[in-house]
């Protein structure tokens, strides 16, 4: 999916929701977006991450979000999410790892202040959850997980409305080295 606009919800992929949802557009991540990841890096928008990066740290993410783009569409992949208007409302992000064994995709997202508590999050997660359903199924894991922290109610609130099943409380390793009390989530892929 490059840069394509979904409407993101119906019958395969979410059949308990009616067509009310937003249409985004998923951009793989490029150099002229460092922008946005520097208008992420503010404690408002980190509190739930560690908090905010160094300038060599955030650049060195952003060399990694850049490299993904050139990956195989199903190796990963961060994208800058945009309204129909063409504004750009955050990001959402995929990573293929192993959880207890099982090969998953693991799922992030951020929605800038502004754009915030108006369905974007929602919208950017059911975005991505038609990309990976799209993947051809060499490629496609069943299993998509998140982890937001457990006092992170927004974020937990999104897994609520997009369908995905509450599992356990667990804990999670992010950033690297820092571990915290998260929800595990997870959504089936069809």
């Amino acid at each position: 999916m490059s840069n394509k606009w979904v409407r993101v919800a119906g019958p395969r992929l979410f059949p308990h929701l009616m067509d009310t949802t937003k249409l985004v557009r998923l951009c793989p991540w490029t150099d002229d977006d460092l922008w946005l990841l520097r208008r992420r890096n503010t404690s408002e928008m980190t509190t739930y991450l560690g908090g905010p990066e160094s300038d060599a740290a955030l650049l060195a993410r952003h060399r990694r979000w850049t490299a993904m783009s050139a990956n195989a569409a199903h190796e990963g992949r961060v994208f800058r999410v945009e309204s129909p208007t063409g504004d750009t409302v955050g990001t959402v992000s995929f990573t293929p790892k192993e959880h207890e064994g099982e090969p998953i995709f693991e799922l992030g997202w951020g929605v800038l202040p502004e754009y915030q508590r108006q369905g974007w999050a929602t919208a950017s997660v059911r975005g991505l959850l038609a990309h990976l359903a799209a993947l051809p199924s060499a490629h496609r894991r069943v299993a998509v997980h998140a982890f937001p922290r457990v006092s992170n109610e927004a974020s937990n609130a999104v897994c609520r409305a997009v369908g995905f099943a509450l599992l356990a409380e667990t804990m999670h390793e992010f950033p690297p080295g820092q571990h915290h009390a998260s929800n595990n989530w997870r959504f089936t892929l069809p």
